[in-house]
């Protein structure tokens, strides 16, 4: 008879509890993998707009100007406001394409752009996003399949203070032509 081991881990920000029942033989490597897997792994699944609000101020100290931000840049997206979704942006703006990078340098070299940039699939992506359901991590939050990725930036200097404030913007574009699936 073959002995079994039980590998039971918790990851809060998963909010699933993984079992793994794996052979004596190989579980040191399926251990290690299954580790490095949870370690690496920022995948968020809050399932509510209150648990997210927790997640991002678990994360980031607040929620309120990130869900702010996120309603601001989907309706501007959806409702193809291109100069408002331009004045979303950090600038030099980076735009993954499936070839190459490029960097849009002022809101109007964006806007001369923008049709390469936000595709229909993007759009109908970030129109079917759910605030519960945004993808956050150390880097940031991202919309879809990471078509869009936004942040917040500390900006101001007093000593005493980690940040006077906090601006959130748009800090990349991935060009990913996948069809979004029909709700």
């Amino acid at each position: 008879m073959k002995k079994y081991n039980k590998l039971m881990l918790y990851s809060q920000h998963v909010d699933v509890v993984i079992v793994v029942v794996c052979l004596q033989v190989n579980s040191r490597m399926i251990k290690l993998i299954l580790l490095i897997s949870i370690f690496f792994s920022s995948v968020v699944s809050s399932n509510t707009d209150e648990r997210m609000r927790e997640i991002l101020t678990s994360t980031y100290g607040e929620s309120n100007i990130y869900e702010k931000f996120f309603y601001e840049l989907k309706i501007a997206i959806t409702a193809v406001d291109i100069t408002k979704v331009a004045k979303l942006n950090s600038y030099p703006i980076r735009v993954n394409f499936d070839s190459s990078t490029e960097y849009f340098n002022s809101e109007q070299d964006f806007i001369d752009n923008y049709s390469r940039i936000v595709t229909p699939e993007m759009v109908s992506r970030t129109k079917n996003q759910m605030f519960a359901d945004l993808f956050v991590n150390s880097y940031g939050m991202h919309i879809g399949y990471g078509d869009i990725w936004f942040g917040g930036n500390c900006i101001g200097t007093i000593p005493t203070k980690e940040c006077d404030d906090v601006i959130v913007v748009v800090t990349a574009y991935n060009v990913i032509h996948i069809p979004s699936k029909k709700v």
